[in-house]
């Protein structure tokens, strides 16, 4: 039998799933600060799930595209 744990482990579901948070994540970030570059949304597709949801909790103290510029560049200096 195929169970609701079986389903969220597929690979189909965590597809489904980053993109769903990606696209909230940038609408809220549109709707927060406006418009994104591509540059910028580039970036923000090659986050993790969980870079995601932080970067969801994060954009709702920023004031300005720098805010995002800044959490990405930090995001960045980590995996480095």
């Amino acid at each position: 039998m195929f169970t609701m744990s079986d389903l969220k482990n597929t690979r189909y579901y965590q597809e489904v799933r980053y993109e769903s948070e990606l696209n909230l994540v940038i609408r809220q970030l549109e709707r927060r600060i406006g418009g994104i570059s591509q540059d910028l949304q580039v970036k923000i597709n090659k986050l993790s799930v969980e870079d995601l949801e932080n970067l969801g909790l994060a954009l709702l103290d920023f004031t300005s595209k720098a805010d995002l510029v800044a959490w990405l560049n930090d995001k960045a200096n980590l995996v480095s």
